[in-house]
């Protein structure tokens, strides 16, 4: 392949070369010091701190980001996919997103005792969620995504995003493809404190098992109910998580195999072969929530993994990945204008306008496409995400500094 086709996507191949300067910047101490602070969580995390799941959630963001540049493009980079095949399923990252959620959700949520710490605990998530966002519904703003539809105008289309309306299923759609997911976690973040608070920590894990068990019998091929039981796998990984210590490795091996198995193929979905399930196309299996919540459950008690996973590259990429999750498809656009509405990814005209385009070797998407999306996912960290974390840990310090005596929870609902 000539170097001609590095020029081929101009936007990506200088935005990647701004990655790649970052990261040699880095290896130099006097840059790193200087870079590095900026690079990190803006706040001190609200729980124990655990090695290794930045490592997973930047994996599981990156999949997902890889994967939509992989198929909004098809067949421009299928030489990629059939060297890597697993990125054909990018969709499995989102349920584990979901069990991260669920685990460090849950933790979160059981130190919400009162009404001012359950006040905390909405500020933390509404600062976390909603800045970046809002960042998503201006861009689909301003690429003209809000378009009117049979039952609705393009100022509903956009007041609904705005407001996230979707998480009380308003029945329109949504601007940005991967949004939908975020309206299941806000409905989580509002439900958990209200489960655990009724329930109680001591009854939570019968109550996540039974929970599971009935999600799976009432299984249908929906991806926003079928999400709903890795939050639940979640909790019980965080829950079991205490007594893994002295299994820790062989769990954590057993997790990993598998989640090879899972991605390997569909027809590896062993609990649907079993006709426990109905297989999902899009990949939510039960043995994917199994093998995330064994490696989740594991890994803080395997300090040498942990700390592997946990060097700057990859923590780095877990402290970007929200940021990542939510910009990348406009940084597909970007460099694919033909594709204007998101709505017309994937359709067939667009297959075979892809199709006419010159096809890039299977290195061209990891190497040269997809590094140039982290640059614009940390410009939306450092510009957008951690301005709105960090504001919203000053609101809090705020509010405690002005808090009357605490009222329990419990007393207040009386």
């Amino acid at each position: 392949m000539s170097l001609s086709f590095l020029w081929a996507y101009p936007i990506a191949t200088l935005s990647s070369l701004a990655v790649y300067a970052l990261l040699i910047a880095l290896v130099i101490p006097k840059y790193r010091r200087v870079i590095e602070p900026l690079l990190v969580h803006p706040v001190a995390p609200h729980q124990q701190y655990l090695q290794a799941f930045d490592c997973f959630r930047g994996f599981a963001a990156a999949l997902v980001a890889l994967g939509h540049c992989w198929w909004a493009t098809h067949p421009i980079f299928h030489s990629t996919q059939l060297a890597v095949p697993f990125l054909a399923y990018g969709a499995k990252a989102v349920p584990i997103f979901a069990v991260l959620s669920g685990f460090l959700i849950y933790r979160s949520v059981l130190s919400v005792r009162t009404l001012e710490t359950l006040r905390e605990y909405i500020i933390r998530r509404f600062f976390r969620i909603y800045p970046v966002y809002l960042l998503s519904v201006v861009l689909c703003l301003v690429t003209l995504q809000y378009v009117p539809k049979q039952y609705f105008t393009k100022y509903g289309y956009f007041v609904s995003d705005l407001l996230m309306l979707n998480s009380l299923y308003w029945p329109g759609g949504f601007a940005n493809p991967v949004t939908w997911s975020l309206y299941v976690e806000i409905a989580f973040y509002a439900v958990l404190p209200l489960v655990v608070l009724a329930i109680g920590q001591k009854r939570m894990v019968a109550f996540a098992i039974l929970g599971i068990v009935a999600l799976i019998i009432a299984d249908y091929p929906s991806r926003v109910f079928g999400l709903w039981k890795f939050f639940l796998m979640g909790i019980l990984a965080s829950e079991f998580s205490a007594r893994m210590k002295p299994y820790a490795i062989p769990a954590f091996l057993a997790g990993l195999a598998l989640l090879v198995i899972d991605f390997t193929s569909p027809k590896y979905d062993w609990v649907a072969n079993l006709g426990i399930v109905t297989q999902h196309q899009d990949g939510e299996t039960i043995g994917l929530g199994l093998a995330s919540g064994l490696m989740l459950a594991s890994i803080p008690h395997w300090g040498t993994l942990s700390r592997a996973l946990n060097v700057l590259p990859l923590r780095l990429l877990g402290v970007i990945s929200y940021s990542l999750y939510v910009v990348h498809f406009f940084y597909i656009l970007a460099n694919f204008p033909k594709i204007g509405l998101f709505t017309d990814a994937g359709t067939t005209p667009m297959y075979e306008y892809m199709k006419a385009q010159p096809q890039m070797a299977w290195w061209y998407m990891p190497f040269v496409f997809f590094p140039g999306v982290l640059l614009w996912s940390l410009v939306s960290f450092l510009l957008i995400e951690r301005p709105g974390i960090q504001y919203g840990a000053r609101l809090i310090a705020r509010l405690r500094a002005q808090a009357r005596p605490s009222i329990p929870v419990a007393k207040a609902a009386e």
